[in-house]
């Protein structure tokens, strides 16, 4: 029987569900003021996730922290935004995380096999001074460790054993955030139309507002409709034109770019025959690939391009003027690019 205070540190386990249910409580019954408590939270989860995109681990209130999981959810699901949804439940796996770092190697092996149902088994194995603890089936590896973009995580690059991949315990804490991540998406993804007491549906309404607040700040403003290559900061436009000079790009530049067009409003077909128009790519898995990355396959998770440090550190930065010493990513370059030009096309078309 699991504990209180373990169901709160981790209240998307069966166990911890099967514990709520046994208080078979209802809509009505949380909005009696005794339950305030479990409502702040329930709205602080949220909001922490809107704000700061990870909520704080508190269990000085075991029982409030269990019960404002399900009800952050129920929230969550009632405003129905997808962008909410994957951001919220970003939030909590990165709250899991947290904890599973700090966690016994024996409650994360028994958490990953019955929770998750992997195949994981504890071991001792130090390999060129690194301790690995665990070994995880290449299947549940790659499930997990597919959206992953560093080279570390490419299975060519992990050590492997008997068709196991060695982890150490921090790697093996990641892999499970992963994991939890998709799950509570997937939770949150489920529609439902609820008739909320009012104390909720204020709630409700109050953390709909913020996110509206806070969208643009969140998803980095509003892009125009039709995409401005004269816009493009230098190192997508040396790669863009690289690719229609017919350049073989590298894995990063690929990526980065495919992802800057997703987010600068390019219909997924437009970038699949421009890839495989002047590339030998392969139809089919170009666009598995674009539409991953565009969150439509695979951990549903809509990438943004890496930001500018990322791009210097894999020698993808080219070019950079004057403008690149003050931005930090590709897109606020471009935001920057179409205001400034924005005045010149209504200029034009006047004259």
């Amino acid at each position: 029987m699991i504990s209180e205070r373990e169901a709160a540190k981790y209240p998307f386990l069966k166990e911890a569900v099967g514990l709520v249910d046994t208080l078979s409580l209802d809509l009505e019954d949380l909005a009696d003021p005794s339950y305030a408590r479990v409502l702040d939270r329930a709205e602080q989860r949220v909001s922490q996730a809107i704000m700061q995109g990870e909520a704080d681990a508190r269990l000085g209130d075991p029982l409030a922290e269990l019960l404002s999981f399900p009800v952050a959810n129920m929230f969550v699901t009632v405003i129905g935004d997808d962008f909410l949804g994957r951001r919220y439940a970003l939030s909590e796996a990165q709250r899991a995380g947290g904890l599973m770092r700090e966690e016994a190697e024996a409650r994360l092996a028994k958490m990953a096999r019955t929770q998750f149902g992997w195949s994981l088994r504890q071991v001792d194995e130090l390999v060129d001074g690194r301790m690995h603890r665990f070994e995880l089936h290449f299947d549940d590896y790659l499930r997990n460790a597919a959206a992953f973009r560093e080279p570390r995580w490419k299975l060519v690059n992990r050590l492997m054993k008997g068709g196991h991949v060695l982890l150490t315990k921090p790697e093996a804490a990641r892999l499970l955030q992963e994991e939890v991540q998709r799950s509570i998406e997937s939770l949150v993804k489920k529609r439902a139309r609820l008739r909320l007491p009012e104390p909720l549906r204020e709630r409700v309404d109050s953390l709909s507002k913020l996110f509206d607040e806070n969208r643009a700040r969140i998803t980095g403003g509003e892009l125009p409709s039709r995409v401005l290559t004269e816009a493009f900061p230098p190192c997508v436009r040396h790669a863009f034109e690289g690719l229609m000079a017919g350049r073989r790009l590298s894995h990063m530049e690929r990526f980065a770019l495919t992802s800057f067009l997703i987010n600068a409003g390019m219909e997924i077909d437009e970038i699949v025959n421009l890839f495989v128009s002047v590339t030998d790519f392969d139809e089919e898995f170009t666009r598995y690939q674009v539409e991953h990355i565009a969150g439509l396959r695979g951990s549903r998770t809509r990438y943004t391009p890496p930001t500018c440090s990322t791009l210097r550190t894999h020698g993808v930065c080219h070019n950079p003027d004057r403008l690149c010493e003050h931005v930090k990513h590709p897109l606020s370059y471009y935001r920057i690019k179409v205001r400034e030009q924005q005045p010149e096309k209504e200029t034009e078309k006047e004259e």
